[in-house]
């Protein structure tokens, strides 16, 4: 048992004592506080890096892009949820620098952020959602749902850049929607192989 489904355990223990849940219900709640503990673990973590790197804007915009791209599309996983949020923050404050520079230094225009989220959009329309083995989905028309909010999210992000006036925020979103697209691709999702991003 992990560090977080330890505490979520010992919560939902603490939270449905006096409640006479069932083991189902009881089940329900202890994921429920996971969630929220890795959301608020993960949200700390990009905060902390992206302060530490001095570039806390951008990388909570890349995280917010990416992460609300990632609820649709699904993508790689790591083998425990730590990991996957240590990573995933990592990756975030490092996307939030690499705007800071693209920005600083005029390295970026609309066309580009443009190409990318084309690039985007393709990778999602032909590879998402992409599950795992802990969370695969079965339904078919689940898939079809999530393929399309997958690609209504990229088209939704590129009207979003195409009306703000604000480069680094455009940059960082971007950046962030291509970095989660790109863990849709193959040689992430392997079965058997690497544990993903």
């Amino acid at each position: 048992m992990n560090f977080t489904e330890n505490i979520s355990h010992k919560l939902t223990g603490f939270i449905t004592n006096e409640l006479n849940y069932n083991e189902d219900k009881k089940e329900i709640i202890a994921f429920a506080v996971e969630t929220a503990l890795l959301f608020i673990l993960g949200t700390f973590l990009i905060i902390l890096l992206g302060y530490a790197l001095n570039a806390l804007i951008p990388a909570l915009v890349a995280a917010i892009f990416g992460g609300l791209l990632r609820r649709v599309s699904g993508g790689a996983h790591f083998d425990t949820p730590l990991k996957c949020l240590t990573i995933g923050a990592i990756t975030y404050a490092l996307i939030g620098v690499l705007a800071k520079k693209l920005v600083n230094y005029d390295l970026t225009n609309q066309v580009i952020l443009i190409i990318i989220l084309l690039v985007s959009f393709s990778l999602v329309a032909f590879l998402a959602p992409v599950d795992s083995e802990s969370k695969p989905i079965h339904s078919s028309s689940l898939k079809v749902k999530l393929k399309i909010s997958s690609m209504v999210f990229v088209v939704v992000s590129l009207l979003i850049i195409s009306i703000l006036d604000n480069k680094l925020v455009s940059v960082s979103a971007v950046l962030g929607v291509f970095y989660q697209s790109s863990t849709l691709l193959p040689i992430f999702n392997r079965k058997g192989g690497v544990n993903g991003l």
